[in-house]
């Protein structure tokens, strides 16, 4: 019954964010009435036939603003996260890859070394310098809720000859140099993840030396520093209706909704939320507040156990995104999804993501079985740039290991390929003899399910972006 009733409350939220206009005229009848908007701290009078329906609406319109602005709260606290050590408009170079101590976000890579910059560009345009690459790297743009509108390197060739960019706002106006890159980012918070292949330990100071060539800097050296006025999101924001509805009024007043998104924006008077104020009133009214302090548990399971929607089955146990990643118009239960389970993700024209927790008879994968996932030569996974295999534990982070390995995949110092040209990667707790090279560790723990596992296929192959034409092999248990 539990499942059920989860999958009716999420077909009804799907369902009610296209009907966002029905809304708004049915709450400007209870303004008409003896409802009327909240200007002062004074509780609200509400007849009590009305109690159930308002409750049961605002439940439901409770719903659909948590998963439209679940991503917009997290991007704002990631990005404390960050200045909390590097200020605003300053890139941060990661010096290490990934490892388990990394707690910045969720699913990182240990292909790549990070370096990440969050922008406010009310205060002015910012320069973007980038230079002269000969390998694997991106600068993935993304506006506040978390939509890739720009990459520079990637797929895009002739961005390895190096280049200089002005950011700017969405509502700026000035003159810029006539012989520069100008992009209007959609809002004034910007988050430039950036990417830079490296081939092992021993290859680090080669990007260090690349990573000092990615700059930020105002264009006018006049302008005001960086600052975004927000109170401390803390994790535990996500289930109060008290701090998470203000929050989210707050950032869509300093990051204007897009236009598409007008039919869900009209439902939000209802639950006293002004978007445009930056303001939330429904605390006084306890009829709306019942609603509300169900919506914010329910709408966190409907975002944390609806991750199918997101992927398309491959080969049974495996899902692979689908085409809705990275940029996601109004699909707003998607956009909630990636920023809960891997915020940041790449749009599939610059990496596709499978991921699987269970093996090839759907049972669990768990610490104490060996496994094994065998790769025929036209399996091998089709890119342009390079692939990789990664473990996670149950939180989306990396497990502490012996080995210090927390990926492998083709550019792995040593990997040994079949005389065939197949490969076997072996994935258990302990090395296995004679095929060390060839090992992914996974935990030791025997509590199921404990580990998951994601593919990374960088600059993928055109089919590969949106057609299901690559099957990745299952994940077999070695029986010794």
């Amino acid at each position: 019954m539990k499942k059920a009733g989860l999958f009716i409350t999420a077909l009804s939220v799907l369902t009610s964010m296209a009907t966002g206009s029905a809304y708004a005229n049915e709450n400007k009848q209870y303004h008409a009435g003896s409802v009327q908007p909240q200007t002062s701290t004074s509780p609200i009078t509400v007849p009590l036939v009305q109690a159930p329906y308002r409750t049961n609406l605002a439940y439901s319109v409770g719903v659909d603003a948590y998963i439209y602005g679940y991503t917009l709260v997290e991007m704002a606290r990631t990005m404390q996260q960050f200045t909390e050590k590097t200020p605003l408009n300053t890139f941060h170079h990661d010096k290490l890859l990934a490892d388990a101590s990394f707690k910045d976000f969720v699913k990182p890579n240990n292909d790549t070394l990070y370096s990440t910059a969050w922008l406010d560009l009310s205060k002015g345009p910012q320069v973007l310098s980038y230079p002269t690459i000969a390998r694997y790297f991106t600068l993935q743009m993304m506006d506040a809720y978390s939509n890739s509108f720009k990459y520079i390197g990637g797929s895009n060739l002739d961005d390895y000859k190096g280049g200089k960019v002005v950011i700017v706002g969405p509502n700026w106006e000035g003159k810029l140099p006539g012989n520069v890159e100008v992009i209007r980012a959609p809002t004034d918070m910007l988050w430039i993840l950036g990417r830079t292949f490296v081939n092992g330990e021993k290859d680090l100071p080669n990007v260090y030396n690349i990573q000092t060539g990615y700059t930020l800097a105002p264009l006018d050296v006049n302008q005001k520093p960086g600052a975004i006025d927000l109170p401390k999101i803390e994790s535990a924001d996500f289930g109060d209706p008290s701090k998470f509805y203000p929050l989210l009024a707050q950032l869509m007043k300093l990051n204007p909704p897009p236009q598409r998104d007008e039919a869900f924006l009209s439902k939000l008077e209802f639950i006293r939320l002004d978007y445009q104020a930056g303001t939330f009133h429904a605390n006084n009214d306890p009829v709306v507040w019942e609603g509300l302090t169900k919506a914010v548990k329910d709408a966190k399971e409907i975002i944390k156990n609806s991750i199918s929607i997101l992927q398309r089955p491959n080969n049974g146990n495996w899902r692979v995104n689908n085409e809705r990643v990275g940029i996601y118009d109004t699909y707003y239960l998607n956009r909630a999804m990636v920023a809960m389970h891997g915020i940041g993700a790449n749009t599939p024209e610059e990496a596709v993501y499978a991921s699987t927790r269970v093996d090839d008879g759907g049972t669990p994968l768990v610490g104490q079985k060996k496994y094994v996932i065998h790769f025929e030569k036209e399996q091998i996974p089709p890119t342009k740039s390079f692939w990789s295999l990664s473990l996670y534990n149950f939180e989306n982070h990396f497990i502490d290991n012996e080995l210090d390995r927390y990926s492998i995949g083709d550019r792995t110092e040593g990997l040994k390929y079949n005389e065939d040209g197949s490969l076997d990667i072996f994935i258990q707790s302990t090395p296995p003899k004679g095929k060390e090279t060839n090992w992914l560790p996974s935990p030791s723990s025997t509590t199921a399910p404990n580990f998951s596992l994601v593919v990374r296929i960088y600059t993928p192959d055109e089919p590969l972006q949106k057609k299901n034409t690559f099957v990745i092999p299952a994940i077999k248990v070695v029986n010794e």
